[in-house]
């Protein structure tokens, strides 16, 4: 199993999936689950979950919900919602490599995609406290998916 978490932390709320997948490398037996983080570019992550029986996925996203408000996806045939995390302004994002990687079958096993309501992604470090909060609840929700 892999967890990967997405994100820039130099971009506030925007490193809630880094921030998220550090914490529960703390949380969770050394070798649980291979926990990455990246930037979110599509060909890095159909990289890092290719080969993976599961992987879970923690983003950014902006859905016009309550700022730490969390969603669960799990990924199967069809479309992303419109709520999935999308591209970030730099290059290709998520949605892209699941389509992509769906397109070159390589998509792994199981695909589950966590999004975390952002409120603020200006340049700076920190989560705003309303993302801070719901960290907590989201790593213990990543332990109940490694360990399931």
């Amino acid at each position: 199993m892999i967890v990967i978490g997405i994100g820039n932390t130099m971009r506030r709320d925007d490193g809630v999936g880094i921030v998220a997948v550090e914490r529960l490398a703390d949380r969770i037996a050394p070798h649980a689950a291979d926990i990455v983080t990246t930037d979110g570019e599509s060909t890095r992550l159909i990289e890092a979950w290719a080969g993976a029986d599961r992987a879970v996925v923690v983003d950014a996203m902006r859905s016009g919900e309550q700022a730490g408000s969390v969603r669960r996806l799990e990924v199967g045939r069809d479309a992303l919602p419109s709520w999935a995390p999308g591209a970030s302004s730099h290059h290709a994002g998520l949605a892209e490599a699941v389509d992509l990687g769906r397109a070159l079958d390589r998509l792994p096993g199981h695909l589950i995609i966590y999004g975390v309501e952002v409120h603020d992604v200006s340049a700076g470090q920190g989560l705003s406290p309303a993302v801070e909060n719901a960290v907590p609840e989201l790593v213990e929700r990543l332990a109940a998916e490694v360990a399931a």
